[in-house]
């Protein structure tokens, strides 16, 4: 799963970068619009499909662990995971939004600076404890202290029900199986009917207005139940790891097969939604309801099944790529990657005194990105992993040592 969350970090961070970038002025704005009109804005514009794979491998990873601790003592000790779980995000949270709230914004000034770090400082110091306690998604968008860091807070809330499912389908498979499907189905309805009642769209549409991208975060996008289904998804997936375990070679028919499929699930969820891309796109609500409801689910289903023929080792080269050693660094700095690019882009944006010309290549400025990357591993370093290490020592259980016959005290003959 490494090379899984390495590519979607990457997408991710191309998608946050051009929605820093248009805070800048620019000087050809005519042919920045012609740029923004072209196919491949799909790597930007469907920002919303690169986080749906980390809840789904968050409910993956939850459901074949904690599988894995049900079936050794038919119980979950719930504190002690939420505990856990609590003790490995707060820290690092906590760090960034001091450093974001009383030191970045003496760090620099410039024409935006108020707007992109000074005003985000203010809410930060109105609302940290949202963030603290994982409820900021519910409150919008444009009342939110560090905006990005919504899919913590939805991630943590979902986990925060799953050993209910996870119990439910590892004691009683088919009920547990049915009450996933169940809860699936009704957050994809969710989607459906808001987006479709509310005129709203998860895909960055050209001419989308700044009002319909607030209205669906707010109505959808940062909303658990609406997000439950790649969740649910991921919970099904790994107690199916967990069952079937390793030793199963498909017939070439069988991966030939799901190969194919898998390619239809990729072309519906990124290819197909291209077009409401076009410059000249008229927004439809239909379009926009369905790749809303059935995108997500088509994009983790995907990877699903990279993730099955890589864990039961049919998977051949792709699953040699995506199992690459080289990706499980750039997985112990997903979550600080994550939470530092927008300081970045912001502190970069905010000292910018002078107008440009727009260009594809300033999607890639290389010197930023190594900022992200050495803001990451401070903070790594500093906060996370020394936090990680007293994580481990409390949760740390005693060994039970027997006492060896030659350990036994001598009793002295009188």
């Amino acid at each position: 799963m490494h090379g899984i969350r390495f590519l979607n970090a990457i997408m991710l961070y191309i998608s946050h970068k051009s929605m820093a970038l248009f805070f800048n002025p620019y000087s050809n704005r005519v042919v920045m619009t012609e740029m923004l009109g072209k196919p491949w804005t799909v790597v930007a514009r469907a920002a919303s499909l690169y986080t749906d794979p980390f809840i789904m491998m968050s409910g993956l990873l939850t459901s074949y662990s904690l599988g894995k601790k049900l079936m050794k003592s038919q119980s979950i000790n719930v504190p002690q995971e939420i505990s856990s779980r609590l003790l490995r995000l707060m820290p690092t949270l906590g760090g960034l939004i001091l450093f974001c709230t009383f030191i970045l914004p003496h760090l620099g000034s410039g024409p935006q600076w108020p707007l992109v770090v000074n005003h985000h400082a203010e809410l930060c110091k109105k609302y940290w404890w949202r963030n603290m306690m994982f409820v900021h998604n519910y409150f919008g968008f444009q009342n939110m202290c560090l905006t990005h860091t919504h899919h913590v807070g939805i991630d943590t809330q979902l986990f925060m029900v799953s050993p209910i499912f996870i119990y439910l389908v590892y004691k009683w498979p088919k009920e547990g199986m049915m009450t996933l499907f169940t809860v699936g189905t009704l957050s994809t309805i969710l989607r459906y009917y808001t987006v479709y009642s509310q005129q709203l769209n998860l895909y960055v549409h050209f001419g989308n207005s700044v009002q319909q991208m607030f209205n669906t975060a707010d109505y959808s996008y940062i909303l658990p139940t609406h997000r439950a289904t790649v969740y649910v998804i991921g919970i099904a997936m790994g107690y199916i790891l967990r069952q079937w375990g390793k030793d199963i070679k498909l017939k070439t028919s069988h991966l030939t097969l799901g190969w194919l499929i898998s390619l239809v699930l990729f072309y519906q969820s990124y290819i197909w939604p291209s077009h409401m891309g076009d410059r000249f796109y008229v927004y439809d609500r239909l379009d926009a309801a369905i790749y809303s409801a059935f995108s997500p689910i088509s994009w983790c289903l995907f990877f699903c099944w990279i993730i099955f023929t890589s864990h039961t080792g049919n998977g051949g080269f792709i699953s040699d790529l995506a199992c690459w050693r080289g990706f499980q660094i750039t997985t112990r700095l997903s979550y600080t990657f994550y939470l530092t690019q927008f300081p970045v882009f912001f502190f970069n944006v905010g000292r910018n005194l002078y107008s440009e010309a727009y260009s594809f290549q300033l999607l890639f400025d290389v010197k930023e990105t190594i900022a992200v990357v050495m803001a990451s591993i401070v903070l790594t370093l500093m906060i996370e992993m020394p936090f990680q290490n007293l994580r481990s020592m409390m949760i740390k259980k005693p060994a039970n040592h027997p006492i060896k016959p030659a350990d036994k005290p001598v009793e002295k003959v009188q």
